[in-house]
C-alpha cells in the first residue's frame, strides 16, 4: 500500500479555507448541471428508441411521454444490470490495486505532503480487451449483445451507482474535521468545496483526495470506468 511522501514545508495559512468564490454560478448551478445531464439522457432514449421509434421535434404529448415513461422506473430500472456495473468497477479497482506499476508523486498538497499514484491505466485496458477477448473465443457473442441489448438499464444503474458512490464520498469526508487540532488527523478538503452548501460541496467534491487505502477515489474515476468502458463498448 503506498503511503504518501513525508511533509516538506506547508502552505503558510489554514489547511482547508473557507471557498469564496463558486463555479457554475454556485447552487443554481450545480442544481442544473446535475439535473439536465440525466434528463438528457433519458429524453433522448425515451424519445428516441427501438420500440417507439423517433419523433423529432417533441410535441406536448411526447414530452408527457418521455416524463411517464421516465417516472415510471420499474420498467426499466434493472438489478441484474446494476450489478453488472458495480462488477465492472469492481474489476478496474482490482486491478488498480494489484497490477505492477511506476508510482509518481502528485504536486506538494497544502499539508506539505505528496501523494503517490499508480501509472496502471494503459495496462489495466490491455489486460481488459485482452480478458475480453477471452470471453468472446469461449462464449460467443453472447454477453456483448446482452449489454448492447440493455444499454438503458446499464446506463440508469451506471447513474445510480455513480451518485451512490458521490454520496458516500461527500459522507466519507466528514469521517474527521476539518480542523488541524493537534494529534488528530484532519481531512484536506478541496478549495472550491469548502462553501458549506452540502448540495454545491457534493457537487464540486468536497474532500481533495478522497481515498480508501491506496484507491484513490477521484483519480480511479476520472478515466477508468468511462473511457475504457467506452473502449468496449465501441
Amino acid at each position: 500500500m503506498a503511503a504518501p511522501s513525508k511533509p516538506s514545508s506547508a502552505s503558510p495559512g489554514p489547511l482547508n479555507p473557507k471557498t469564496t468564490h463558486r463555479e457554475f454560478f454556485g447552487f443554481p448551478g450545480a442544481v442544473a448541471v446535475m439535473t439536465i445531464t440525466v434528463s438528457v439522457v433519458y429524453t433522448w432514449y425515451f424519445s428516441c428508441n427501438e420500440h417507439d421509434g423517433c419523433q423529432l421535434p417533441l410535441t406536448s404529448a411526447r414530452w408527457n411521454h418521455v416524463v411517464t415513461s421516465a417516472i415510471d422506473y420499474q420498467s426499466y430500472f434493472s438489478l441484474q444490470a446494476l450489478k453488472y456495473v458495480a462488477m465492472w468497477w469492481a474489476w478496474l479497482a482490482i486491478l488498480y490495486l494489484v497490477l505492477p506499476a511506476r508510482k509518481i508523486e502528485g504536486v506538494t498538497l497544502r499539508n506539505g505532503q505528496r501523494l503517490k499514484y499508480p501509472i496502471s491505466g494503459l495496462t489495466s485496458l490491455l489486460v481488459t480487451v485482452f480478458t475480453a477477448v477471452a470471453v468472446y473465443a469461449q462464449m460467443g457473442s453472447a454477453p456483448f449483445l446482452w449489454i448492447a441489448d440493455h444499454y438503458f438499464q446499464l446506463a440508469a444503474a451506471s447513474i445510480v451507482f455513480s451518485t451512490s458512490l458521490a454520496t458516500f464520498v461527500y459522507l466519507y469526508s466528514f469521517r474527521h474535521s476539518s480542523v488541524e487540532r493537534e494529534n488528530q488527523p484532519a481531512v484536506m478538503l478541496a478549495l472550491a468545496g469548502n462553501s458549506g452548501n452540502p448540495v454545491y460541496d457534493f457537487f464540486i467534491g468536497r474532500e481533495l483526495n478522497p481515498r480508501i487505502g491506496s484507491l484513490d477515489i477521484k483519480y480511479f474515476c476520472e478515466l477508468r470506468p468511462g473511457i475504457m468502458g467506452w473502449v468496449l463498448l465501441n
